[in-house]
């Protein structure tokens, strides 16, 4: 099989939809195991000013189930240099919507570790904030739908 190339992306994976997969299994094909950051409750509050919708356990849950992901690691703090050098990362794939934005930890670990980073391309049509801004305009429609269910 050759040599391990460890491949490792982060995120919030809140309301996990298409998106967060097509960004999986691109890091994926870069290598042959993939690590899987997950942003706890804490990180998306302090980054975000809100909370997730689906807690930190769940989100975790999920991403173990996908048969590309090999491993899946608490993310408490962005590009932890000493959690990415005891994974032997090799290369860290982030979607390109965060191309450009300043992540001093992220260049400090790419430099001093020697990882690679790699943006793949981000699925415009689909995010966690446009299924949220969609609940927010169909809300009375869902109200409605689960008040005649009840």
């Amino acid at each position: 099989m050759g040599l391990k190339k460890v491949i490792y992306t982060a995120g919030s994976y809140d309301l996990f939809h298409y998106g967060h997969l097509n960004v999986l299994l691109k890091a994926k094909a870069m290598g042959n195991y993939l690590i899987v950051g997950v942003s706890t409750d804490a990180l998306i509050k302090n980054y975000k000013n809100l909370k997730p919708v689906i807690n930190y356990r769940d989100r975790s849950a999920i991403l173990k189930e996908i048969k590309c992901v090999d491993k899946v690691i608490k993310q408490s703090n962005f590009f932890d240099i000493n959690q990415l050098k005891r994974y032997n990362i090799d290369i860290i794939v982030l979607g390109n919507d965060w191309e450009g934005k300043k992540f001093p930890e992220l260049e400090k670990c790419a430099k001093e570790l020697n990882i690679k980073v790699v943006y793949v391309p981000y699925t415009q049509r689909l995010s966690t904030s446009k299924i949220k801004e969609s609940i927010i305009r169909h809300a009375v429609e869902i109200i409605q739908s689960q008040t005649k269910r009840k």
